[in-house]
Formats: C-alpha cells, structure tokens, sequence
C-alpha cells in the first residue's frame, strides 16, 4: 500500500534546510579568501552569506519558527563538525612529495 504523497511545500522544506545549511558551510569556508570590490576589502563569505539568511528567513516565514530553530541548530553542529574535521586535516602527515 502506497503512501500518499507529501504536500510540496513539506517536499520543499528538506530542499530549503539543504540550502541553508549547504551555504552556511560554504560561507564560512570561502570566508578565509579575502577579495577587493571597489575601494572595499572583505572576506569572500560575504558573497554567499546572504543565501544563508534568506533560506534560514524562509524556513521561518514559511515552517514556522520551531521547524527553522531545529534546522539551524543542525547547522551549527555541521559547522562544527567541519571544523574539527578542518582541524584533524591539518594535523595529519602530509604526502611525501
């Protein structure tokens, strides 16, 4: 027996959650690189960061707050599982050559 199918926008708040969290780790990945636009010096993140908002902005208009909080919450714990994993890369022994 087939279940019926999801309502869009339930199929349509994992692809939003993927988003977020998807340019919150690349914002703060690429944050590192730093760009010249015009007379202004500013980290690359800042050309991604804003994605980040809106999805998370989105989340929160369209599933309510509790559903954007928990999505958010993931995000954090992915950013810090990046960075630990960030860091152990750098501890281990590089290639010979």
């Amino acid at each position: 027996m087939s279940r019926p199918a999801a309502p869009v926008g339930h199929r349509l708040f994992h692809v939003a959650a993927m988003l977020f969290v998807t340019s919150l780790l690349i914002a703060n990945t690429v944050a590192v690189k730093i760009i010249a636009v015009g007379p202004f010096t500013l980290p690359a993140g800042i050309i991604v960061f804003p994605l980040a908002y809106i999805f998370g902005d989105i989340l929160a208009e369209v599933y309510g707050y509790q559903r954007a909080k928990s999505i958010i919450w993931a995000g954090f714990v992915c950013l810090g599982a990046m960075a630990l994993f960030y860091y152990v890369a750098t501890l281990l022994a590089p290639a010979p050559f």
